[in-house]
């Protein structure tokens, strides 16, 4: 391992999906009971299977606006807000577990069974928790640009720490500006990750620097596509090799798809080239 790639595994996992100003479907109210919420979310398209989108950190279910045309006219479409993003109530505690708790909730009320789960940066985390917890609700998962665990030593913790009480508007705009190559986009992801309660994404920051996804997940059956930035994976490195780095050592066949030229939001960088990684991974489950 080079000296460099516990750098390149924070900067995956500090990252979260861009979105544009745009509406990308009617809200459906929730009927979940009080204290058990389920996520605001959007559908478009029709078709099988069902597309679950789950952004990353600091974004909402906009965050698909550039993605979603080239998939919406062969499959169904649910886009979600995570908690305390978009228009999802809060969570008295962040955690994968919680989260993915709250996704399976709207799944399970939406009457969504054997979907692909696509996540962007933590979007992936969720949707790997959820499948590993809830097999039935998963054909199989897409997880991009994102590591399964992170490491990252106390001492970073702490300056990490002491930016967000301190300094939060820099941390801020230090995560997200680099988050496209698109220089025209940055401000809008900053703008977008400020509507997010400090709390709420102070506390979704600190649960990713804690997660370890790796036990969960090598009980996973369903098929896995890992797609990844040269970030994430180097273009050097093989993919048995990347597979083990990232903790992507499933039960099932975990298969990686790089795609080169994108900032850390492909959907908003590369949207042709995700579109076509989502959907060649859709038929081959169909086979």
């Amino acid at each position: 391992m080079t000296a460099n790639r516990p750098s390149l595994r924070r900067r995956a996992v500090l990252g979260a999906s861009l979105c544009l100003p745009l509406l990308l479907g009617p809200l459906v109210p929730s009927t979940a009971r009080p204290g058990q919420p389920t996520l605001a979310a959007a559908e478009r398209g029709n078709g099988k299977p069902t597309l679950v989108l789950i952004h990353g950190l600091g974004q909402d279910r906009d965050t698909w606006s550039r993605l979603a045309p080239r998939l919406e006219g062969r499959y169904r479409l649910l886009l979600v807000d995570l908690p305390g993003h978009g228009q999802s109530v809060a969570i008295p505690a962040v955690s994968v577990d919680a989260v993915a708790e709250a996704l399976d909730r709207t799944l399970k009320e939406r009457k969504v069974k054997q979907a692909v789960l696509v996540g962007q940066s933590y979007g992936g985390l969720v949707a790997l928790h959820e499948a590993s917890k809830h097999p039935e609700r998963a054909a199989g998962v897409i997880s991009i640009d994102i590591a399964t665990y992170v490491e990252i030593d106390s001492e970073r913790v702490a300056s990490l720490e002491e930016i967000i009480e301190q300094r939060y508007p820099l941390f801020v705009r230090g995560v997200f500006e680099k988050m496209t190559r698109d220089s025209s986009q940055v401000d809008s992801v900053i703008a977008k990750a400020n509507l997010v309660p400090r709390d709420v994404l102070a506390g979704y920051f600190r649960d990713a620097w804690r997660v370890n996804l790796r036990p969960t997940i090598r009980r996973l059956k369903s098929p896995v596509l890992v797609v990844a930035t040269e970030y994430t994976w180097p273009e050097a490195e093989s993919w048995t090799s990347a597979r083990k780095r990232l903790g992507y050592e499933t039960a099932g066949p975990a298969v990686g798809r790089r795609i080169l030229g994108s900032g850390h939001m492909i959907q908003l960088d590369q949207p042709d080239s995700l579109a076509a990684a989502i959907s060649e991974f859709v038929e081959r489950l169909r086979k």
